[in-house]
């Protein structure tokens, strides 16, 4: 499997496969930001044979610089069931390892998702709830966080710290029609 780092040549090549595979929601903001430098994340575009069968990425948060993120992974329908996705999140491990990262983690919905989620657990993670009251998008929906150590260290649940999930849904919604929208965002509640 060949990885092809996101460049401006083939962004909106990139964010194509991405809206496939996440019909309604946008990369386009974390592409961007990967590509023009306003972040050191690295997003992949898929290929095996020569076809583009997918996309990835590897993102992290200054706050925990232990963990790499798994970002707009997956692969396209066609190409399901060969074990590309194996493959893939494989190389995703072997490249968080190389730079030093003791975790391997990513984040994904809790609701009719079960072959995502079956998929990760058979690929060695452990799950565990994402409930952070100040990070109110994922209140709007279950999601779930996926770990897996990449030494011989035991892991270290992540324990519902935040996910900046809102901040994501606000950047997607910049480029989904939506830019000064806060759909699915709620303010957390003072109180608790």
């Amino acid at each position: 499997m060949d990885l092809v780092r996101v460049t401006a040549d083939n962004l909106d090549d990139a964010v194509s496969v991405q809206e496939e595979l996440f019909p309604g929601e946008s990369g386009r903001a974390n592409y961007e930001e990967a590509v023009y430098g306003m972040s050191g994340y690295r997003y992949y575009l898929l290929y095996e044979d020569g076809e583009c069968v997918g996309v990835t990425g590897l993102y992290w948060y200054p706050e925990d610089p232990d963990s790499a993120w798994l970002g707009w992974f997956g692969i396209r329908e066609e190409y399901r069931r060969r074990h590309l996705g194996t493959l893939a999140l494989k190389r995703f491990e072997e490249m968080a390892a190389k730079q030093g990262f003791r975790y391997a983690r990513l984040y994904t919905g809790a609701d009719d998702n079960e072959a995502a989620i079956t998929f990760y657990r058979a690929c060695g993670y452990i799950c565990e709830p994402y409930m952070n009251p100040q990070d109110s998008a994922g209140a709007e929906e279950r999601m779930l966080i996926f770990s897996k150590p990449l030494t011989d260290e035991p892991l270290v649940p992540w324990n519902s710290r935040s996910i900046h999930l809102t901040e994501q849904i606000r950047k997607q919604n910049r480029y989904s029609g939506q830019p000064d929208s806060d759909a699915g965002i709620r303010e957390p509640d003072p109180k608790g």
